[in-house]
């Protein structure tokens, strides 16, 4: 079964957010379940939930789960589907940008969140330089299989637009990591020499990728 290499890969860079011991997670697009079993073998958890849309990946991912969820973000009813239950972490790897309304969604899970939970982001960036290069050089918006300008998004976000979201979802940034590339392809590298000048100067131009913690 042939799934988008992009949608079910390990997660360390969010993963590495996770701390404690005895804690529930809720893994929001949990895609095949590589975080979930990651967790399962690495943390001390408590619960761990996840939630997907595609059926035939969360058959895959369910032996690594408490709780399997199967449904469209867009639609759920996050508190009632959850139980009410809370959580102390809550990841949320590269999903905002594929729903309708990422802030009813945001705010949902905000309610989920335990007092001193985190929920734990990660979004691509439109303002990186491709996006420049495809518009005014090339003339077409990109449509690709993976990546900023994967075909599937349905927004788009700044840094900006991911503060307004945040705060609109009664939530506050105490964390913002960059992912730099240079340009949007995997395996991308910066010219020689060239990395800690242009993303220093250049940051939100060469900042493909952004991880986001949140708390209440």
């Amino acid at each position: 079964m042939e799934f988008n290499k992009s949608y079910i890969g390990l997660r360390p860079d969010l993963l590495k957010y996770i701390t404690g011991e005895s804690i529930n997670v809720l893994d929001v697009g949990c895609a095949t379940g590589s975080n979930g079993e990651w967790l399962k073998n690495n943390k001390k958890i408590k619960y761990l939930t996840g939630v997907e849309l595609d059926s035939k990946m969360a058959a895959i991912a369910k032996p690594f789960y408490d709780e399997m969820i199967v449904g469209n973000l867009d639609s759920l009813d996050l508190g009632k589907t959850l139980n009410n239950r809370k959580f102390d972490f809550i990841l949320l790897g590269d999903i905002l940008e594929h729903l309708i309304d990422p802030v009813k969604t945001l705010s949902q899970l905000s309610e989920r969140l335990s007092t001193d939970g985190k929920i734990i982001i990660s979004l691509p960036n439109i303002q990186h330089i491709n996006t420049f290069i495809n518009l005014y050089i090339k003339g077409k918006w990109a449509y690709n299989e993976r990546g900023i300008y994967d075909k599937t998004h349905l927004r788009w976000f700044t840094l900006k637009n991911i503060r307004e979201m945040v705060n609109d979802s009664n939530l506050k940034i105490v964390k913002v990591e960059r992912k730099y590339r240079f340009m949007d392809a995997v395996g991308s590298k910066f010219p020689l020499g060239s990395r800690i000048i242009l993303s220093s100067l250049f940051k939100n131009l060469f900042t493909f990728q952004y991880i986001i913690v949140c708390s209440l």
